[in-house]
């Protein structure tokens, strides 16, 4: 699972256009997880893949899926940001890192160890 930390911008600017950037659309997490909806419906699909979303780092779990082509999901600062393959929408899950004991480490991609949940 690649757990290095990126940022929008450049996410954007591999796997979409930077242009995109006012279409990004974003949720705090922690709203999500409790209602258990989210405008492309991430939280929703992975719960019929098997995986309940608690933490924020539950949402890269199907990353690891080879036959997953659909939903790709990559940690940036502000949380994590989700994208649907067929359609390019993005959607960004906003993590409060003030008040979330279970956030994402935010290890700088030169000095990340993995990302490794304790």
């Amino acid at each position: 699972m690649d757990q290095e930390i990126h940022t929008l911008e450049a996410l954007l600017a591999r796997y979409s256009e930077i242009e995109k950037l006012p279409d990004v659309q974003r949720i705090k997490f922690d709203d999500a997880v409790r209602t258990g909806e989210d405008p492309l419906h991430v939280v929703r699909y992975l719960a019929t893949r098997g995986i309940e979303v608690r933490e924020p780092d539950d949402l890269l779990l199907l990353n690891d899926d080879d036959n997953e082509e659909e939903l790709v999901c990559f940690k940036i600062p502000e949380g994590v940001a989700a994208t649907i393959n067929s359609d390019a929408s993005w959607l960004v899950f906003e993590v409060d890192h003030e008040d979330d004991t279970r956030g994402i480490e935010m290890n700088t991609a030169a000095g990340a160890d993995g990302g490794a949940r304790a």
